[in-house]
């Protein structure tokens, strides 16, 4: 074998192992996500949104969802499909710490944050999170799943979704409508 033939070799075992490098470097690179909720929606019975000291209810009795602090207002059809179709669904993209300590900085410790919890027809927890929205990322929230130390940046901003107003989820039922006698008297 010529020693260019050689050199050739060296030089293409090189540039296979560089280009091995870089696949696995890139590969690191690649952002696992999962939903919050991977379970089937339709056993949800309760959503539970608290921001500090105000508290949200909304319940579901057979196909129907009400705001159990204000049972005269309809819900409204919108804000339940973001519900299920956007809250449900953000996805845990990266994982920002793993530290109790910096729960502060990202907003998901229990003063800053909003709490958001979804239950089964026995009243039982199925999810409970609290979201956080601190920082200069308006693209994104932070997600921490209540009991765990890992918190997550979220694949979508939802945070002003998860609205404790009762007049954000609910409107006033259409008046009925007075007929008049159009008939006169003579």
């Amino acid at each position: 074998m010529t020693k260019n033939t050689q050199y050739a070799l060296g030089i293409f075992g090189l540039i296979i192992i560089l280009f091995l490098i870089n696949n696995k470097s890139q590969s690191d690179l690649n952002v696992n996500t999962t939903k919050i909720f991977e379970g089937d929606s339709s056993k949800i019975f309760r959503f539970q949104i608290i921001n500090k000291i105000d508290t949200l209810d909304l319940v579901r009795t057979d196909s129907t969802w009400e705001i159990s602090q204000a049972d005269t207002l309809i819900v409204k059809k919108n804000q339940m499909e973001n519900l299920f179709n956007r809250v449900l669904k953000v996805e845990k993209e990266l994982q920002v710490t793993k530290n109790p300590s910096k729960w502060e900085k990202f907003g998901v410790n229990d003063t800053l944050g909003k709490k958001f919890a979804f239950f089964d027809k026995d009243n039982k927890i199925i999810g409970n999170f609290i979201f956080g929205n601190e920082g200069q990322d308006y693209q994104h929230n932070y997600v921490r799943e209540i009991n765990e130390e890992d918190v997550f940046r979220t694949s979508d901003n939802i945070f002003y979704l998860l609205n404790t107003s009762v007049t954000y989820w609910g409107k006033n039922p259409p008046k009925p409508k007075v007929e008049t006698d159009t008939t006169s008297a003579n």
